[in-house]
């Protein structure tokens, strides 16, 4: 009797334990040429390594054995694991690694896991690229007591609220999602690829009285599993992704009677580095904070010893033993890693340095990831691109946006890379069937650097545009690279036929007057009925919608509108007196909407765009620009950062001149000098 109850005790303890699977393989070529030489899940975003966060994020979930699966480059996994200590005895949870060479997509992962019985009891399955903050602990609680009622469920998966145009939003995982309202059953999932009409399955409406039909939601790749999933995918080889399961269960679910149900979170933070625009979208999130506590000067380990950093003002992160001349600025969102050199008169802002960088004199970075031990001569601009350890890069030379240079290349000097160049020490083979996965082959003899392109002194192969291949090509950092090369005329046929993902289609032009009309009239009535903001803002939505406007243009629609009320009530010929006393008494009634649509950085850069956009076509009224921004300032609707950043970056403009953007930050002057002496003012303090 005693040992049938240990016995018992035994299963139920194991019935218990919390696992986890890691699918540490991403089985595209989106990052390629980098993935040549180091897996996805290493690659570092803001100076971590990208499998520590979600490695972190399980932990925190309470999770105790997690199943890392490692293909492309598992030795490097293998071996990144055991020097992080994870695999030790001192580890917070048991982690171990399943290695298959043959592997070509999660689905034969996770049949390779039924094969070798890893899963016990219900598990979370995440890709090895996530960076998440949610609290997954109520989830699984909730998984268990559906299945505890039901044993039909087989997978609840994590989405996350976010706006088709949120800046982490893949294009790559836009889904529509139709679920049944009292139960979260999902009954319809469907990928959107570039549509911009859906048709939805009349049975949904006639057999559903409650529906939630959303396209709003960001998909998390965060699911929870019953032990039955990976024996689904034996049973159904043609389930070669979880997006393929999931459309086999509804399809099948008459028949086999599994059901799929969807969580949705709202304030916690997720989000996978799944291409290059997502990159530099997750590590600007990870420097302002969105992350916490997966930030740059939290250590999630004793591990990172070494690597801690110091906090400053402006989210800029210093590490250990850092030399920074006294001429140069590190604006905002900056990371510069222990050991790094940075030379005089040098500007950085929206950028991550790795460690024991050496950065020469008058060079200016923006949106740039450099990793560990890259050098950078004198007078060099970069811009919005990645730069792998051990790059040199030589006196002179301007790298445009998008660009990528693999580990140890070296271009220069004197040289100008254009957007999307991508260079390697591995020349790109042409083969069809190269990808991630497979091994880097052997170097091909009669392939020859272009010191031409890359510089007299460069080292490395440039990486030809592909039209067959993938986003890293087509799509770097969201932006199309081959636009200027188009003329106008294929410019204009293309935009009737393609749908750009990551750009929400601009409404025709008389709309737009038309809705920027009805939201003028809006505020004018709302001003003279005394109605309350929220019936205002009821109003300004539904022509939003009915117009099919976007945030943005909604944002600086809004602006304008409040400027212009003030315009009309003092006369368009009003002087900058007339006019500021016509605009103070509109701006405490209007705070509440501006404080609705003015939420965060992105909203703040329209709103300060339209400012701009107004006062440059109004230069005789410019005098009242101090006193608005500083009302928008007190009244906590625009932050210093985000006036700083408009001042010091102007923006485009297809409306300004460029003289005329000048007149309107000479107007701003004298409150970005006050701005800036209360910053050196409030650092002086805290010294």
């Amino acid at each position: 009797m005693a040992s049938r109850g240990r016995k018992r005790a035994d299963v139920v303890e194991q019935e218990d334990v919390l696992q986890a699977v890691i699918i540490a393989d991403s089985f595209d070529v989106r990052f390629a040429p980098i993935t040549k030489d180091v897996p996805r899940a290493l690659m570092p975003v803001a100076n971590r390594p990208l499998l520590e966060y979600t490695l972190h994020f399980l932990v925190a979930a309470g999770i105790q054995e997690i199943c890392v699966f490692c293909c492309s480059h598992a030795n490097k996994i293998v071996q990144y694991l055991s020097d992080a200590g994870w695999t030790s005895d001192a580890a917070p949870c048991q982690v171990t690694t399943q290695v298959s060479e043959d592997s070509l997509s999660p689905g034969d992962a996770l049949r390779l896991i039924y094969d070798r019985s890893l899963i016990r009891t219900d598990f979370v399955l995440v890709m090895g690229d996530l960076v998440s903050t949610i609290n997954l602990q109520p989830i699984i609680q909730q998984h268990k007591q559906r299945r505890l009622k039901d044993k039909v469920t087989v997978m609840t998966m994590v989405f996350r609220e976010a706006a088709p145009r949120h800046h982490t939003r893949s294009s790559d995982d836009d889904v529509v999602l139709v679920t049944e309202k009292d139960t979260d059953r999902v009954l319809h999932y469907q990928m959107v690829e570039g549509q911009s009409k859906l048709d939805l399955p009349l049975d949904l409406f006639s057999d559903h009285s409650d529906l939630d039909i959303r396209y709003n939601l960001l998909d998390c790749h965060v699911s929870v599993c019953s032990p039955q999933v990976p024996q689904l995918f034996a049973d159904n080889f043609d389930y070669q992704t979880r997006n393929d399961f999931v459309r086999g269960i509804l399809v099948h679910e008459e028949i086999m009677g599994n059901q799929v149900h969807a969580h949705v979170v709202t304030d916690e933070y997720a989000a996978r580095v799944s291409s290059p625009h997502m990159y530099d979208a997750v590590s600007k999130d990870i420097l302002q904070r969105w992350t916490y506590p997966l930030v740059p000067d939290n250590r999630l380990s004793s591990q990172e010893q070494d690597s801690s950093y110091t906090l400053h003002r402006h989210h800029v992160y210093r590490g250990r033993d850092v030399f920074l001349d006294h001429d140069s600025v590190l604006e905002e969102n900056v990371v510069i890693g222990p050991g790094t050199r940075i030379g005089s008169n040098t500007t950085i802002s929206n950028s991550v340095i790795g460690r024991n960088c050496v950065i020469g004199d008058h060079v200016r970075l923006e949106g740039v990831y450099l990793w560990d031990n890259v050098s950078i001569g004198s007078a060099c601009s970069l811009t919005q691109c990645i730069v792998c350890s051990g790059v040199t890069i030589a006196n002179g030379v301007v790298v445009e946006p998008s660009c990528v240079l693999s580990f140890d290349v070296v271009v220069g000097p004197d040289v100008q890379l254009p957007a999307g160049t991508r260079v390697s020490l591995h020349p790109n083979q042409t083969q069809a069937a190269e990808d991630d996965f497979q091994e880097p082959t052997e170097t091909i003899q009669h392939h020859t650097y272009q010191p031409d392109r890359i510089g007299t002194d460069g080292k490395g192969y440039i990486w030809e545009q592909d039209e067959d291949e993938d986003s890293l090509v087509t799509s770097m950092w969201g932006l199309r690279l081959d636009q200027e090369e188009s003329s106008s005329e294929e410019s204009e046929e293309s935009a009737e036929e393609e749908d750009d993902m990551d750009q929400e289609t601009s409404p025709p032009l008389d709309d737009m007057r038309i809705f920027y009309t009805e939201v003028l009239d809006s505020m004018q009535r709302a001003i003279e009925e005394n109605i309350n903001a929220d019936n205002l803002i009821l109003e300004i939505n539904s022509s939003k919608y009915a117009y099919n406007i976007s945030m943005q243009e909604l944002n600086v629609c809004v602006v304008r509108c409040v400027l212009e009320v003030a315009h009309l009530r003092a006369t368009l010929m009003a002087t900058a007196a007339e006019y500021l006393a016509a605009l103070k008494p509109l701006l405490q009634p209007m705070k509440g909407l501006l404080k609705n649509y003015i939420r965060n950085s992105d909203s703040q850069q329209d709103c300060l765009l339209a400012v701009e956009e107004y006062f440059g076509t109004h230069l005789n009224i410019s005098a009242v620009l101090v006193t608005l921004l500083n009302f928008l300032y007190n009244e906590d609707i625009l932050e210093e950062d985000s006036i700083l950043k408009w001042y010091r970056h102007p923006a485009p403009s297809s409306s300004l001149p460029q003289k005329a953007q000048q007149q309107v930050r000479a107007a701003a002057a004298k409150f970005i000098q006050w701005l800036q002496e209360a910053e050196e003012e409030s650092e002086e303090d805290s010294d």
